[in-house]
């Protein structure tokens, strides 16, 4: 087995988004165009309910799918291969659809570490499946939220 697929001691929890974004993205043309779902979707300046119930403007347009409780794996890699699987078959049509609406495509990565210590590993197999896409990947690290 890759390292990247073992599970990690030192990490509290991970999870990755397949991120679409940007002011002229227009999130039912994207589920449309591709016959994805997303976890979450506004276009700019659409009123939304906040996280604390407040009305809010959102200041950009996004549109994601996320690996939130669908991949029980401390391994970012494992992650990442759920979100290839889904989006690759819909490659062109995501990537005609991003040149269109002037979309930015990433990888969003989350993880709370255990100890403090170490990080996620992603193989060289992985990281080129996303470069196939054109998309970034980007990282959010914390510490343990532990009542220490």
């Amino acid at each position: 087995m890759s390292i990247a697929l073992e599970e990690i001691p030192n990490c509290e929890c991970t999870r990755a988004s397949f991120r679409l974004t940007g002011d002229e993205l227009i999130h039912a043309a994207v589920e449309s165009r591709t016959g994805l779902t997303g976890d979450f979707g506004s276009d700019k300046d659409q009123l939304r309910r906040s996280q604390t119930g407040r009305g809010a403007r959102q200041p950009t347009g996004v549109w994601y799918i996320s690996s939130k409780d669908r991949v029980g794996s401390t391994s970012l890699e494992r992650h990442l291969l759920y979100l290839l699987e889904i989006v690759e078959p819909v490659k062109r049509e995501l990537l005609e659809v991003a040149a269109e609406q002037s979309l930015s495509i990433d990888f969003y990565c989350y993880r709370v570490s255990a100890t403090g210590q170490g990080g996620p590993a992603v193989s060289a197999e992985t990281l080129g499946r996303i470069s196939d896409l054109g998309a970034t990947l980007g990282f959010e690290f914390h510490g343990s939220w532990g009542d220490d």
